[in-house]
């Protein structure tokens, strides 16, 4: 007799727990608030103590932040059916196919002024809730966010998964194809999250976002996140919970994706863009761990708005290496800039290039240092009317034609200082202002150095500028074959500061006073310094917010010499003095608030008492 009590025991099991089975009691004691969770199932069955069988397996739950919902077509679990009475829903050994997971935040429909826009319409239906998922206009009877008294929510543990996957749908993104997932899972609503160690398979799905298809993908991850307070977490800090390793391999058919977080008629619109993504990435805590790599790479990325669109071409690439330090390298071989618009032919860069060095890669912070590059190996404006503003003003400075041509580098040090280098040279630049009419070449090489990137400030060494046959013409006038060379021997440029010593050698001063619409500030016996041949001149020039310091340190022309010094403040009347000598006669020039003072016949030490007299 003793020997047939097992036997009774477990016929008494399979009966009990079959009827309890078939006729829903179990779902229904799950499902006793439907709110917090549901389970359902079309049929079940169990032959062992635990072990439970099920189709149309169907759970799902909600708290007062998101609603879930997991589906399995067939699964075998072992269940511990007691805990069901303490309202945990504890599984072990899973064995199912037909794996689909769901889960949207509810929206608040406060902040939400269309509740049918389209990233509220592509969240995912959950049958057991309304559509959307809306916040409840009042504040719930029981805080529980904020207080364990009357806690009761349901607790779903399971452990020992391995399942088929068919779909994975997370806000507004769904993932659609084959795959596996093995591993275990920890929810506690409002209070305990726990994931994994999880080994997720992806194979030959698809990625939709609403009703499109972002991305064609192939791979694997392994995740694990410790446990964790959902409270706490905002945002992507949920990382410094989590260790993966992730395998992808992504065919993208465009990145209009950024388009529909954006919204319709938001601005500039990103178009195309189809390429191709790999990911080898192993990321600890937030922190991307050595033998790391991410590249994405594209012929063709549009960024459009009605008066100005981009074309480019390129890739990305991050590696991690073996230390931990990060490189990230863009390349752009090719990219263009047009006015659809205007009409006008479109800018056009080659050769576009960057590399940015730090000593890790964090997902959550910025390095604590880095050093980049940054080089334009060719870059064409075939119009120059590209440069001209949209000011409205008939007289203000207008490019009518001519092209531009340069080629540019920078590299920064971890220290944020930087140094490099511009070529420029213009070519037939036709330029009007006012009554003037300006037309020929120019060549310019600047030295950038000792430029610091967070202050921001920059140092300019030995750099020149050079116009070649540049015709000027105004008011009948006409003034042709006309040249000149700028050499900058250091400059230090800052917020509000410019700081330049200077030398120039041009033909005459006749065009620049031209330029300046200065011919009637310039006295009568004067006149001979705008034709001095072969002029040469050196000199500071100092501004500050509002305050001008120009320091001519000698000019020379003909037998013509000049020097001397100019002051502006405070918006108030320039000041200044300046000596000019021919040969043993000299004449002194006295720029005061009240007018210009001529002085013959005076020397330098006048005019250095005239210059001290300005202030340091």
């Amino acid at each position: 007799m003793l020997g047939l009590a097992p036997v009774a025991l477990w016929i008494g099991y399979v009966v009990v727990v079959n009827v309890l089975l078939s006729a829903g009691l179990v779902a229904r004691l799950v499902s006793h608030d439907p709110i917090d969770a549901t389970l359902d199932y079309g049929s079940a069955w169990s032959l062992w103590p635990g072990v439970v069988h099920a189709k149309e397996f169907r759970l799902s739950g909600s708290d007062s932040t998101l609603q879930w919902a997991v589906e399995l077509d067939e699964v075998d679990a072992d269940i511990h059916l007691t805990e069901l009475l303490r309202r945990k829903f504890y599984a072990e050994d899973i064995r199912a196919r037909g794996f689909v997971f769901r889960m949207r935040l509810l929206v608040d429909p406060t902040s939400e002024r269309d509740l049918e826009a389209p990233h509220i319409q592509a969240l995912p239906p959950i049958p057991e809730f309304t559509n959307p998922p809306l916040k409840p206009a009042l504040p719930p009877e029981r805080d529980l966010e904020r207080s364990d008294e009357g806690y009761d929510l349901w607790t779903v543990h399971l452990e020992g998964v391995d399942t088929t996957l068919e779909e994975i749908w997370i806000q507004q993104i769904r993932y659609a194809g084959g795959g596996r997932v093995r591993g275990g899972f920890y929810y506690k609503p409002l209070r305990e999250v726990r994931v994994g160690p999880v080994a997720l398979e992806l194979r030959e799905g698809e990625v939709h976002l609403a009703d499109r298809v972002i991305a064609r993908l192939d791979g694997d991850a392994d995740v694990t996140m410790t446990t964790f307070d959902p409270r706490d977490i905002e945002g992507l800090d949920i990382l410094e919970n989590t260790s993966a390793r992730v395998r992808l391999d992504a065919q993208l058919p465009g990145l209009d994706v950024v388009n529909f977080y954006a919204g319709e008629g938001a601005g500039p619109r990103l178009e195309d863009g189809s390429g191709e993504l790999r990911a080898r990435l192993v990321v600890n805590e937030g922190l991307v761990e050595p033998g790391s790599a991410l590249s994405y790479a594209t012929s063709h990325l549009a960024l459009g708005a009605p008066a100005l669109r981009a074309t480019v071409g390129g890739e990305v690439d991050v590696r991690v290496g073996e230390r931990g330090e990060a490189r990230l390298a863009l390349r752009v071989p090719r990219a263009a800039l047009e006015r659809p618009r205007e009409g006008l032919p479109p800018v056009v860069v080659e050769g576009a290039s960057a590399v940015l060095d730090a000593p890790e890669l964090h997902l959550l912070r910025l390095p604590p240092a880095f050093a980049s590059r940054a080089e334009v190996v060719a870059a064409a404006i075939p119009d120059l009317r590209w440069l001209n503003g949209d000011s409205p003003d008939p007289e203000a400075p207008r490019f009518t034609g001519g092209a531009a041509f340069l080629r540019a580098s920078v590299d920064v040090d971890r220290r944020g200082r930087a140094a490099g280098a511009l070529s420029l040279r213009l070519e037939d630049g036709a330029l009007r202002w006012k009554e003037t009419r300006v037309k020929g070449d120019a060549a310019a090489r600047l030295a950038l150095d000792a430029a610091d990137v967070w202050s921001p400030s920059a140092r300019v060494r030995k750099s020149r500028i050079e116009i070649e046959d540049l015709a000027v013409e105004r008011g009948g006038e006409a003034w042709p074959g006309w040249w000149a060379r700028i050499d900058i021997d250091e400059a230090r440029v800052a917020r509000g500061l410019l700081e330049a010593a200077i030398r120039l050698e041009c033909k005459d001063a006749r065009p620049a006073v031209a330029l300046l619409d200065a011919e009637d500030a310039i006295p009568g016996w004067a006149t001979g310094l705008l034709t001095m041949e072969g002029l040469k001149a050196s000199a500071t020039v100092r501004r500050e917010e509002s305050d001008v310091d120009f320091r001519l340190l000698e000019a020379q022309g003909g037998n013509l010499a000049l020097r001397g010094r100019l002051t502006k403040s405070d918006g108030r009347e320039a000041r200044g003095a300046f000596l000019v000598k021919s040969g043993p006669l000299s004449v002194g020039i006295d720029l005061a608030e009240d007018g210009a003072g001529v002085h013959p016949l005076v020397g330098d030490d006048w005019v250095n008492e005239k210059m001290a007299a300005l202030g340091k």
